[in-house]
């Protein structure tokens, strides 16, 4: 059975950002704080048959902002989010046929100050870090600063 969360995400952000549809990049999971997401390699690869780091980059930002909007609706808030700034270290090549990145714990004390800003003021901002990773390692670590507006 689908969650009905998780599919108005997915429908949300092919919709906002079509890109992710040729990507193909999709919700993979939603915990209630922590989002991930999954991007096959193949239409992502690169020269070497890596991950392209675009590409990379581009899925670590949908999951950061993903995860903004889902926190938002888990609240019944809403608002424009937008990356503010971002930040990503390319660890290893990623060579896996499907891989996934996942949303990294949020502080209690961060989610806090995150609704109670949108709540006074309409407007807030958060952190959100994301790594994608194996058994073996980091592949990708990607911090983003998101606002809404």
């Amino acid at each position: 059975m689908t969650d009905p969360l998780i599919d108005k995400l997915q429908q949300t952000l092919h919709r906002e950002m079509p890109i992710s549809k040729a990507m193909g990049i999709t919700v993979y999971d939603w915990d209630g704080e922590r989002l991930s997401m999954q991007m096959p390699l193949e239409p992502n690869r690169n020269h070497q048959y890596s991950a392209f780091a675009g590409s990379l980059n581009a899925l670590c930002t949908a999951v950061g902002w993903g995860t903004v909007v889902m926190l938002l609706e888990s609240q019944g808030l809403t608002g424009n989010v937008v990356i503010r700034r971002g930040s990503i270290r390319y660890l290893r090549p990623v060579r896996t046929e499907l891989f996934i990145a996942k949303g990294l714990p949020i502080a209690r004390e961060a989610l806090d100050y995150f609704y109670d800003l949108q709540q006074s003021k309409g407007k807030t901002k958060i952190d959100v870090s994301v790594a994608i990773a194996d058994e073996e390692g980091t592949y990708v670590s990607f911090t983003g600063a998101y606002v809404v507006q």
